[in-house]
């Protein structure tokens, strides 16, 4: 089952890096029928850091804001931003928001006020889940970094706490893709997207495994291909690699679990829509 070209395109989570070339990115964005890209923001933590932090992204987002939706960087140490960095953000030109590496695990209540504030200013949080890179700066112990304090499941007593609070959660929580597919089944307001790996076929197959039914499924019936409820909720995404890349793994695995085209909508731009609240006039 071969699915036709998205209307729309939209990339709900890439990175920008200083030693790229930033109009030639943007130019093949353009290219591929990508009409928004939000870029995540990351906090600094040495001089070998070469992901754009918010300061880096805000000149882009000023010459470009018909396509770059930025997502501000919020620190999670040991001692959190306050919920004030939030409205600066939002004043600064940022959409949304990005969490990786807390020191406390999501749920924890030292970060609600920030959860609290996002969902005031309607602006949607992308959240790293599931394991994380080793940072080659040597940090990562002195900043306490633990990946399993970044499990999906810990969406829940957030959802339960602020319903309003859009929130997409990166890389399918791998490796814990079953809790991530549960919160998007029973939580209207999480949606995921399954980038990472830098799209590596040993990825791709990863992200099959956990959606693909049970062999000699019918492949039209919600309750055997249960693919077919999760697409509602998940999203087009790149992390690092470029467009035509994970529209090509995109495509392969959508049309391994016969996907619907209009399913195909929702996840290429549809859902993005949704959780900010985008009209198609806007794309």
């Amino acid at each position: 089952m071969l699915g036709m070209r998205p209307k729309y395109i939209i990339n709900v989570h890439t990175h920008l890096h200083h030693y790229q070339n930033i109009e030639e990115r943007i130019k093949l964005w353009r290219k591929c029928n990508v009409r928004k890209v939000c870029v995540a923001c990351m906090v600094p933590r040495s001089p070998k850091h070469t992901y754009f932090t918010n300061e880096d992204l805000i000149p882009w987002l000023e010459r470009y804001p018909d396509i770059l939706v930025g997502m501000g960087a919020i620190n999670l140490s040991k001692n959190p931003d306050p919920p004030e960095k939030i409205d600066e953000l939002k004043e600064q030109g940022f959409a949304g928001l990005k969490f990786i590496r807390p020191y406390y695990p999501y749920n924890h209540e030292i970060y609600f006020p920030l959860y609290e504030r996002a969902e005031k200013l309607g602006m949607p949080i992308l959240f790293h889940t599931g394991w994380v890179a080793i940072g080659r700066d040597g940090l990562d112990g002195k900043y306490g970094v633990d990946s399993n304090n970044m499990r999906p499941y810990y969406f829940d007593k957030i959802a339960r706490a602020f319903p309003k609070l859009k929130i997409i959660g990166a890389h399918l929580g791998k490796p814990h893709a079953h809790e991530a597919l549960s919160m998007i089944k029973h939580f209207p307001n999480i949606y995921y997207d399954f980038s990472g790996g830098s799209g590596r076929k040993d990825h791709e197959m990863w992200v099959l495994r956990a959606l693909s039914p049970m062999p000699g499924a019918d492949m039209t019936d919600p309750a055997e291909n249960p693919a077919l409820e999760y697409f509602k909720k998940l999203c087009f995404a790149t992390d690092n690699p470029e467009p035509p890349l994970w529209i090509e793994i995109s495509d392969r695995i959508m049309n391994k679990l016969c996907i619907p085209q209009e399913l195909r909508e929702r996840f290429y731009w549809k859902n993005a829509c949704e959780i900010f609240g985008w009209d198609e006039s806007e794309l």
